[in-house]
């Protein structure tokens, strides 16, 4: 990703000075597509859309060695490349993978920063709790041009060119920075939240954007495994209550004698009354 958007510009300047006697303006469609995973890895997709009319066009623009085509297959960003056919546009789409968000270069046209210890890195966190789990990202979008690279280089160097065009007409690029967060989306400064926790930021050429999204996963296990504890808990007490009744029961029938009936009473007085009769 270092050079990705480097080789960007170059697909820009390519498609917008090959074509010159195209009447229509078509805008070119940049879309960086993350996603992020929840062990820190992930993807990062750069696809970049242009009209169709403007590849078979191009292909009479450039010599006869190199369609545009083939040219802007070339000069795209380093990963796993496709192509494909859609809605009148041509895509050209570069999937890398990556091991660690927290090392993954910000996105920038023009890879240029004053201080790149903040701004260079993407930032992703985790807090993990009892219930619940929290995740924080932060990353930053360079859509401008530094000004100390327009007044280094000539007014024909691809930074200017590219400069000029964009800023006499912002619909020559559309640029669209998107994630697919790992967990809901409860925060963030995005334009718009999509199906799937993807925040969407359409960000015009020439603006710069910090992104920021807070994320909340709910931990069902943990509640599952307090509503199984409460279950147990309440049939122990109900074990506890039933042997405590049925031991105080147990108390109070055996400290209670049988009443003697008047028939053994008697019996008794008559079997002393006949032994002291023989005595005698």
């Amino acid at each position: 990703m270092i050079n990705s958007f480097r080789k960007i510009i170059a697909i820009l300047i390519t498609v917008i000075f090959s074509i010159p006697f195209i009447s229509s303006c078509d805008p070119t469609f940049i879309d960086v597509y993350t996603q992020l995973n929840p062990d820190y890895s992930g993807t990062r997709t750069v696809d970049i859309a242009v009209k169709t009319d403007y590849i078979e066009k191009g292909e009479v623009a450039l010599s006869q060695n190199q369609s545009l085509f083939d040219k802007l297959l070339s000069i795209l960003p380093e990963g796993e490349i496709e192509t494909y056919e859609e809605d009148g546009y041509t895509h050209f789409s570069s999937k890398m993978t990556f091991e660690d968000v927290n090392f993954l270069k910000h996105i920038s046209i023009d890879n240029f920063s004053d201080n790149p210890s903040e701004r260079f890195i993407a930032k992703m966190e985790l807090d993990d709790y009892f219930l619940h789990r929290e995740v924080f990202f932060e990353d930053y979008v360079d859509m401008k041009i530094d000004d100390t690279l327009l007044a280094s280089g000539d007014a024909n160097s691809d930074f200017n060119r590219l400069h000029d065009l964009a800023s006499a007409d912002s619909s020559i690029l559309a640029i669209t920075y998107q994630v697919k967060f790992p967990v809901k989306i409860i925060e963030s400064n995005a334009d718009l939240i999509g199906d799937d926790n993807i925040a969407i930021w359409n960000i015009p050429y020439g603006q710069e954007q910090n992104i920021h999204i807070e994320g909340k996963k709910t931990k069902f296990l943990s509640y599952f495994l307090i509503v199984i504890l409460g279950l147990i808990g309440l049939f122990i007490l109900f074990i506890i209550f039933a042997l405590l009744f049925a031991g105080r029961r147990k108390r109070l029938s055996s400290s209670k004698r049988p009443a003697r009936t008047y028939d053994n009473y008697f019996k008794r007085d008559r079997y002393f009354s006949s032994d002291d009769e023989d005595e005698v």
